[in-house]
């Protein structure tokens, strides 16, 4: 019997290259996504901008990986995992209130940014933070929902909910194990493999193989979190561009 990585190479071929196909595909695709129909609508806009950003941080993971920058890359899959997370939460959900909720959450953002600033009052920003025109805004917004609704905007965005439920919420909750959580790690520390640290177990080989591992795990997970989302979207504009 063959081992799963033979049957990985024997049935897609050499990831490293599938993933700048992939890339490549989904630059395209984002592309034709812009000039559809659908992206003439606000529901349609926050798609674009959620699949662009899902686009631009496996591109920014391929670069990082092509100057051997593996722990810096994981971070980064963190980043795409949410992206991977929000966009399918989005497609899942009423997208003309979720449209409404996204916006009303990127006004209490920048309103918190805005209240830091202190309205940029006494600088060559001031045109640009009214505190009378901000805080009706936030009024506005804050009539459309209950406290509980607002207080959870506020800090988890637009769903309201934990990086955590909004996957089990879409029935992703295990990938957010096996993958948020890991890549958390390189967010917050670092991983022993990737420094001197594991030196004094004077087992080259042993190092080389965690890292070889490491390294092709992350190439799945960012292959399947893009893969995944540029098949949805083609299939949405009815375009065969991603299967080309």
């Amino acid at each position: 019997m063959r081992s799963s990585t033979e049957i990985k190479k024997h049935v897609t071929g050499d990831i490293r290259k599938l993933n700048v196909r992939l890339l490549e595909l989904s630059n395209r695709l984002a592309i034709e996504l812009q000039k559809h129909e659908v992206a003439k609508t606000p529901q349609g806009g926050v798609l674009v901008a959620l699949f662009k950003k899902a686009v631009n941080t496996f591109r920014g993971i391929q670069r990082l990986k092509s100057d051997r920058l593996i722990e810096e890359s994981w971070i980064l899959l963190r980043v795409l995992l949410e992206s991977h997370i929000n966009l399918i939460y989005f497609m899942k959900s009423d997208t003309t209130a979720m449209t409404r909720r996204w916006a009303d959450a990127a006004t209490l953002d920048k309103l918190k940014y805005m209240k830091e600033m202190n309205f940029f009052e006494g600088t060559d920003l001031a045109h640009m933070g009214n505190r009378e025109s901000w805080e009706q805004s936030e009024a506005e917004v804050i009539a459309r929902y209950s406290k509980v609704e607002v207080h959870a905007m506020r800090r988890y965005g637009y769903s309201g909910l934990s990086v955590e439920k909004r996957a089990e919420a879409i029935g992703l909750l295990t990938m957010y194990q096996n993958c948020y959580r890991i890549a958390s790690r390189s967010v917050h520390t670092f991983d022993p493999a990737e420094t001197g640290i594991m030196d004094y177990l004077n087992d080259e080989t042993s190092r080389k193989e965690l890292l070889a591992t490491r390294r092709e795990t992350l190439e799945w997970n960012q292959n399947l979190l893009l893969g995944r989302l540029a098949f949805l979207l083609s299939d949405i504009i009815k375009d065969p561009l991603i299967t080309a």
